[in-house]
C-alpha cells in the first residue's frame, strides 16, 4: 500500500487544444509520451506510454481522449498492460482530471481487485510562483492477496507552484514549472496505518509532466518518474 500511496504523485496525464502550447499537457493529436519509472535506488522498473488519441471541441473547451498503457522494464506490455481509454475535460482553459482515471492502469497490471473514488485535480495555464491549486483526495478498496481488504484514504494538499526551473531529463532539457505537494493517507488493514510523503512535479507547457519524484517522511527518494521520450 505505501508503493501505492507513493505513484499518487506520479501524475501523467494528457491534453490537447487549439491554446494548447499554453497548456501544461501534451500539445496535440499522435503525441506519445513514454515515461520510466524508477525505484528509490534510480533504477527502471517499468515505463508508461501515453499516446493523445482525439480532440473535440475548441478553444479553451476541449475534450480530450487518450490512452495509457504499462510497459515492464524491457518495454514489453505488461500482465494486463493492455491500452485503456479515458478522457480529460478543459473548461476555461483549466483542466480538471480525475485521480482514479490515473492510478486505474497500475492496479490493472498488478491483478489487485480494487474498488476507487476520488476527486479531481485543477491545473491551470497560468500557472505562476506562489500559485495555490485546490486539494484533493483518493479512496481505496483492495484486496491483497494473504493480507485481505486493505483501504486507503489518502488527501493531497498544500499543493503550490514553487517557480519554474530548467531541468534535464532523458527526452532533453526543458523550462519547467515546479508543482510541490503533501499526501497524507491512513490506512486501516495494513501493518502502517498511517503514511506520509512530499513531493515534486515538473511541468512543462504543450507537453506536461516531464518528471515527478516522491519523498519519504525523511526527505529521501522513494519513487519518481522521468521522461524518456516524446514523439510529436
Amino acid at each position: 500500500m505505501k508503493r501505492i500511496t507513493l505513484t499518487l504523485i506520479i501524475l501523467m496525464i494528457a491534453s490537447a487544444a487549439v491554446f494548447c502550447d499554453e497548456a501544461f499537457f501534451p500539445a496535440k493529436k499522435g503525441m506519445v509520451l513514454l515515461s520510466a519509472n524508477l525505484g528509490a535506488n534510480g533504477r527502471t522498473e517499468g515505463y508508461s506510454r501515453m499516446t493523445v488519441k482525439d480532440v473535440r471541441g475548441s478553444g479553451d473547451n476541449i475534450t480530450v481522449v487518450y490512452t495509457m498503457q504499462i510497459l515492464d522494464k524491457n518495454r514489453r506490455i505488461a500482465r494486463n498492460g493492455s491500452e485503456r481509454e479515458y478522457t480529460l475535460n478543459i473548461t476555461n482553459g483549466v483542466a480538471m482530471y480525475r485521480l482514479d482515471d490515473i492510478m486505474d492502469p497500475f492496479f490493472l497490471t498488478r491483478g489487485f481487485e480494487y474498488t476507487m473514488t476520488a476527486g479531481s485535480m485543477p491545473i491551470p495555464s497560468n500557472l505562476a510562483q506562489g500559485t495555490r491549486l485546490q486539494n484533493t483526495w483518493l479512496k481505496i478498496n483492495v484486496n491483497v492477496p494473504i493480507i485481505g481488504t486493505v483501504t486507503a484514504d489518502t488527501s493531497i494538499t498544500n499543493i503550490v507552484c514553487a517557480g519554474t526551473e530548467t531541468i534535464t531529463v532523458r527526452a532533453g532539457t526543458f523550462e519547467a514549472y515546479k508543482i510541490t505537494q503533501r499526501s497524507s493517507t491512513t490506512t486501516t488493514g495494513w501493518p502502517m496505518p498511517q503514511i506520509t510523503n512530499t513531493g515534486a512535479t515538473w511541468y512543462v507547457r504543450g507537453i506536461g509532466v516531464v518528471k515527478s519524484v516522491s519523498y519519504d517522511d525523511k526527505g529521501k527518494i522513494e519513487s519518481s518518474t522521468e521522461l524518456y521520450e516524446l514523439t510529436n
